[in-house]
């Protein structure tokens, strides 16, 4: 391969990457403000546990949603700046796809946590009468 073609085909292996972590970021900020929301929904609704010890100690001083998001909001921020900047380079890639993959698991942490939480109010519904009649319980 000629050193033109050589640095072409380097050129378009950077513009493929590029677009990659591109997507990658735009994956993950969905994902963040999927998370962000069912945080808040939970949160305003039933309450939770938070995992990450950062926002647990902001909600737990500030008792409030927007201190939240602005938090989640930096958080984010930061990381999609980082791997933009990154973008070109083969450690900004690996970095978006660990990314995007930790977002997935929360993702996946969210679904296990919403069917759980819909047995214990599907039981505590039963248990109030909420079913009706037809609904069979034994204490």
């Amino acid at each position: 391969m000629t050193d033109v073609g050589h640095l072409e085909s380097r050129k378009r292996l950077g513009r493929d990457r590029s677009r990659r972590v591109v997507l990658l970021i735009v994956g993950i900020v969905v994902l963040s403000i999927g998370d962000l929301g069912i945080t808040l929904l939970h949160l305003k609704s039933c309450g939770m546990m938070e995992a990450n010890p950062v926002a647990a100690w902001i909600i737990a001083q500030t008792g409030s949603g927007t201190a939240l998001t602005a938090y989640k909001a930096l958080t984010v921020a930061i990381c999609a700046g980082l791997l933009f900047r990154l973008r070109r380079h083969a450690e900004g890639e690996f970095g978006a796809w660990c990314a995007l993959l930790i977002m997935a698991a929360v993702s996946f942490q969210w679904y296990q946590y919403s069917r759980e939480i819909d047995i214990v109010v599907d039981v505590e519904l039963a248990r109030q009468g909420a079913y009706g009649d037809d609904w069979l319980i034994l204490d």
